[in-house]
């Protein structure tokens, strides 16, 4: 742990150096002032694109509110009314958009432009975009950057981007206003929200947990979250999450404590108080240094490594989503949101299309698949099949065409012997299609048999019927009791089929 606060330190230097030599430099001019046709046509239309877009969010708003107390009148003219005043909605979110593609295309144009200032005769300034005209010599040799436009007033930059005016005071203490009739509304963007914020603490809390050792409880953090939030509605407050990049700063500058938070909590109401007028010249390139310095510690490259190894499905979710993060900035909850889009798909797909295969017996004794270990079938008259995943309505579908495969292999066969032991639960699609199933494979004079299923899922085959209509002969307590048994009612079993395998009990 460093005996300096090195972070600090860093900030106090930085902001003196800011303020000693002007390091934001920023003026504002007239439009006018730019010596330049097509330079100020695209300003203009800049200007005139967020002019009405403020004008589309304000007109939006007061149709949603006159419209809302339309409908609280309750009668059928009054509701008949709100439908007419929301039409107009439709249209004007279509120009919104529309307005929204123009502001950022010209930003875009206008983000690299580079001008140089002139003074004329009469003492004003004009700003040319390539070298002022001879004879004309700049006032100064620095390259100002169009830092935006409002009301025909052009905000232009010679210097860097400085923290500027953070408002000072504590947020007072209201009431929150429920809104009984727009809960349904939100209730989707809430519970984005609160997913997002929930994996991004949950995520940066155990990328801390793997150098410190520490145990995380996503419970905990679960409920830490919903009491922050439900207390910062007093404050009108953001969504309360646990932040990234401020975790990341307090790892490295050595905090272990949840105190940490409450001296850091602490110490943000004193700024706000007393010292946010000294903070306006502080670098924003200082604090984007300290955060990814910080950040960068976090990135470990050799799990990704790992989990390629492990599953390459999943680790290329992982890519995925970490590139999505970083070309959908700011909007990084679109990148998270794709992320648990295909991790959800993946599991599905999983679940669909669990582990299932036509066993047999291998050198070492254990039974593994016929196609990928290349081996001899233990007999013609009936089939072990393996099928390591739960009978639900998902995956109900798979196990039918595996039996129905196993059948279409072997068709001498007389049993069908599924090896259950992998089956933890079944639901009422999988009792339904293990029936089904019996009864086609009944009708065909073959018998459907299952070892070592557990006691949940026997159960719930007892309770349906099922064991009674196979037979209870039909159910065996282990796989080896079940091959010996059939290698002795069918006969040409190959050899060693029969026998125990060759390891021991507990690595079955």
């Amino acid at each position: 742990m460093p005996r300096l606060p090195g972070v600090l330190i860093a900030v106090l230097v930085a902001t003196l150096a800011s303020t000693l030599i002007g390091f934001e430099n920023k003026t504002k001019v007239r439009i006018a002032q730019i010596a330049d046709a097509t330079l100020v046509s695209k300003l203009q239309q800049l200007d005139a694109a967020q002019k009405r877009l403020a004008e589309i969010t304000t007109q939006l708003a007061d149709i949603g509110r006159q419209a809302e107390e339309m409908e609280r009148d309750g009668d059928l003219d009054a509701v008949a009314s709100a439908a007419g005043v929301r039409s107009q909605v439709p249209g004007l979110e279509y120009e919104q958009a529309a307005r929204k593609r123009d502001v950022t295309r010209l930003r875009v144009e206008l983000h690299h432009v580079k001008l140089r200032s002139l003074e004329q005769a009469d003492g004003h300034l004009l700003f040319y975009v390539n070298q002022p005209p001879s004879g004309y010599p700049e006032t100064d040799g620095r390259r100002w950057r169009l830092q935006g436009v409002s009301d025909g007033e052009v905000s232009l930059s010679a210097g860097g981007d400085v923290v500027g005016v953070i408002p000072a005071g504590l947020p007072s203490f209201n009431i929150p206003e429920v809104h009984w009739n727009l809960v349904l509304a939100l209730l989707p963007a809430a519970l984005v929200m609160a997913l997002i914020g929930f994996m991004e603490a949950t995520s940066i809390s155990k990328a801390i947990a793997t150098s410190t050792g520490e145990r995380v409880s996503a419970n905990k953090e679960l409920i830490g979250q919903g009491l922050a939030n439900i207390a910062g509605s007093f404050f009108s407050s953001y969504t309360v999450s646990g932040s990234f990049s401020r975790s990341a700063v307090a790892a490295r500058t050595g905090a272990k404590t949840g105190l940490f938070a409450i001296i850091s909590a602490l110490a943000v109401v004193l700024v706000l108080l007393f010292f946010t007028e000294y903070l306006y010249s502080l670098p924003q390139a200082v604090l984007a240094v300290i955060v990814m310095m910080a950040v960068f510690s976090l990135i470990r490259i050799k799990p990704l490594v790992q989990a390629w190894k492990v599953d390459r499905v999943g680790a290329t979710t992982g890519v995925i989503t970490f590139v999505a993060t970083l070309v959908m900035a700011p909007a990084i909850a679109n990148g998270i949101l794709l992320g648990v889009a295909l991790t959800v798909l993946h599991f599905l797909i999983r679940t669909m299309k669990p582990r299932a295969d036509i066993v047999a017996r291998k050198p070492d004794g254990t039974l593994g698949g016929i196609v990928a270990n290349r081996l001899k079938p233990i007999s013609e008259h009936f089939v072990p099949v393996r099928f390591d995943g739960s009978l639900t309505f998902v995956n109900v579908a798979y196990f039918e065409d595996i039996i129905l495969e196993a059948l279409s292999d072997f068709p001498k066969a007389k049993a069908i012997l599924v090896v259950g032991s992998g089956i933890n639960d079944i639901d009422s699609s999988g009792e339904e299609k293990v029936r089904e199933v019996a009864e086609r494979l009944n009708k065909r004079g073959v018998t459907l048999m299952f070892s070592g299923l557990k006691h949940q899922v026997r159960s719930v085959l007892e309770r349906a019927g099922v064991v009674e209509l196979l037979g209870k002969n039909a159910f065996f307590s282990d796989k080896e009791t079940a091959l010996r048994s059939l290698c002795k009612v069918y006969g040409e079993c190959a050899e060693g089929s029969a026998r125990e395998p060759l390891v021991p009990q507990g690595a079955r």
